[in-house]
């Protein structure tokens, strides 16, 4: 990764392109990478999974300009953006388009190691074990995905971001898929692909890295800072620009970042 950008007021974005919902669906369509028969992953027992090939089936290795982290609830909006940006010839990761195929992984291992046929019931040990591993292998490739990215964009809006009550400007995040990439992009290596050509460009911006700073179960986690913020109406005008290239890409959106 060589950046990090939050999109401080993604609920305001309006793609400058029309995309219509059945672009959305299909776009959905096409990410759908169900798992074969958990047999196909088992190593040399029966009850033993080759948590490196789920893995790899789930996040086939594939060149990422882009790696999108957002809210659940605002998922199609965040698909009409990897649209338009995939129109501008970048390719796009969205983090909620493997959640689903993780969830199907779980209920798989769940109904396959953790039910109990005589009491059609679940056992609750085991259930806290399978989901520990799916989620753990979910995550583990989610960071292996950001790595492998040039930017990081976070899209801030009230699904995903709100202020703690009682502290002024703090805010927060409840989503912990959330808390972990935004800290995990705190640590990371910065690197690029096209670094040599940009690192005049950042050098002459100035740009410095910031510091970081219940219905049902709630909790808040203080939202550690991104490199840079952005505008969704400065995102729309770079979305309604032409380019010839990535290169062209990367530079305008470089300029046009706070720090």
């Amino acid at each position: 990764m060589f950046l990090s950008v939050e999109v401080t007021d993604f609920d305001n974005f309006s793609s400058p392109e029309h995309i219509y919902n059945f672009e959305v669906e299909q776009y959905k369509s096409k990410e759908e990478n169900a798992l074969n028969d958990l047999s196909d992953y088992l190593l040399d027992s029966s009850s033993t999974l080759d948590g490196d090939e789920i893995q790899k089936h789930l996040f086939p290795n594939k060149e990422v300009d882009i790696f999108l982290s957002h809210s659940h609830a605002d998922a199609d909006n965040v698909i009409r953006l990897a649209i338009a940006l995939e129109r501008k010839g970048l390719n796009v990761f969205i983090d909620s388009c493997v959640w689903g195929n993780a969830f199907d992984l779980l209920k798989d291992i769940d109904n396959k190691y953790c039910y109990d046929s005589s009491t059609s019931t679940y056992s609750y040990e085991k259930r806290n074990r399978s989901t520990s591993h799916a989620y753990m292998m979910l995550n583990t490739a989610l960071h292996k995905m950001i790595d492998n990215c040039e930017i990081f964009l976070f899209l801030g809006t009230p699904n995903s971001v709100s202020v703690k009550q009682g502290i002024e400007s703090q805010e927060s995040v409840k989503s912990p898929w959330i808390l972990s990439e935004l800290a995990l992009v705190q640590h990371i290596r910065r690197k690029t692909a096209y670094k040599q050509k940009f690192e005049s460009l950042t050098e002459n911006l100035g740009i410095e890295a910031h510091q970081p700073v219940m219905d049902s179960l709630d909790v808040a986690y203080t939202k550690p800072d991104l490199d840079h913020k952005i505008t969704s109406t400065a995102l729309m005008n770079l979305l309604k620009q032409n380019y010839s290239n990535k290169v062209d890409v990367f530079g305008t959106l470089y300029r046009s970042l706070n720090p």
